[in-house]
């Protein structure tokens, strides 16, 4: 499987079959442009600890993911909704799927 990660982005190809290939994008989720990344906080359909790369992962092969949050670098939070309560917090980051 490929992976390529952008600083301020990141597209992910997910191999659906052999003659196909479906892309992923995610962007960092913040209220205002350049203004600091969000934290969603509302309740999460699944926690486990994972690494971004497993995350993002994880949530592109989900039909359903919409967002996720990264924690202190190993724990990822998928949301099958789009969040409704967004907060700065140091240590998480929020990505939307595009």
């Amino acid at each position: 499987m490929l992976m390529l990660l952008l600083l301020l982005g990141v597209v992910f190809p997910v191999t659906s079959s052999m003659d196909s290939v479906q892309l992923v994008s995610f962007s960092k989720s913040r209220k205002i442009k350049n203004g600091p990344v969000m934290c969603a906080v509302d309740a999460a359909n699944e926690t486990k600890t994972s690494s971004l790369q497993y995350c993002l992962r994880d949530c592109a092969r989900d039909g359903t993911c919409t967002n996720f949050n990264i924690k202190n670098s190993d724990t990822c939070d998928i949301y099958n909704y789009e969040p409704r309560m967004l907060l700065a917090m140091p240590g998480c980051e929020n990505y939307k799927v595009h």
